[in-house]
């Protein structure tokens, strides 16, 4: 295993035809944390997650990966190399079973010991269509997790979930965390990720514009003028 961060972004950024999604854009995250990546609608916290995951190709900058240089790997190399995504909305076949899910990234262990920590036991034989959304989204981790993702991206994965559904997920990310994973999330629940989180970084019109600990972020001025606007930022 190398040293220093498992996952880095060094100076990337990102153009579409003259508009600036990403600029600059420094991140490590470390092994064996949870780091969350926050900011404004449209401060470019998917893009940035596209482009470490290899949707989409940097316009400069470096990507590294467990210490190697991934920038120009394919999407499917990274995620063979153990760098895994949850996305935004639910990316599930709508023709197979959770089950049948668990197989697909598991043959043998069938996802292990990990459908009894997600409860997944009485879902086993349902389809998409008649699954919760919360049962979804740990279909979707547990999946992610059953294929031996060292590293996970997660992009809003508590987005239209229940308080009762937040906590239970906030349990089983330190479960993972637990089992030796490093975990990145995006989150527009701050009082939730702040409470989950060992660093935050956080981006605003593509670029950083703070990054530490959750409670150096929050007494950040950077970061209450990107939130709360230079006015009220100012009368706080």
């Amino acid at each position: 295993m190398n040293s220093g961060p498992v996952l880095e972004a060094r100076g990337v950024s990102r153009h579409f035809h003259g508009v600036v999604a990403v600029e600059g854009v420094d991140l490590r995250l470390e092994r064996g944390t949870i780091h969350g990546l926050i900011g404004p609608n449209g401060a470019g916290k998917t893009t940035l997650f596209n482009l470490l995951t290899g949707l989409v190709l940097p316009s400069s900058g470096t990507v590294l990966f467990d210490g190697h240089d991934i920038t120009r790997w394919s999407a499917a190399r990274r995620a063979g190399r153990g760098l895994g995504r949850v996305f935004q909305r639910t990316q599930l076949f709508q023709t197979l079973s959770v089950r049948e899910h668990l197989r697909l990234v598991d043959p043998q262990h069938l996802g292990g010991n990990w459908i009894e920590a997600f409860g997944l036991g009485p879902w086993l034989d349902q389809k998409p269509a008649t699954l919760p959304h919360g049962v979804a989204r740990k279909v979707e981790l547990c999946s992610a997790l059953a294929a031996r993702a060292s590293v996970l991206l997660l992009d809003e994965p508590a987005a239209g979930l229940t308080e009762e559904e937040r906590q239970e997920l906030g349990r089983l990310l330190r479960l993972a965390l637990e089992q030796g994973r490093t975990l990145l999330l995006v989150e527009h629940d701050l009082e939730w990720v702040v409470d989950l989180v060992d660093r935050l970084t956080v981006l605003d019109f593509g670029r950083v514009i703070a990054e530490g600990t959750p409670h150096e972020v929050a007494a950040s001025p950077s970061v209450r003028l990107a939130y709360l606007g230079e006015e009220e930022a100012q009368e706080a």
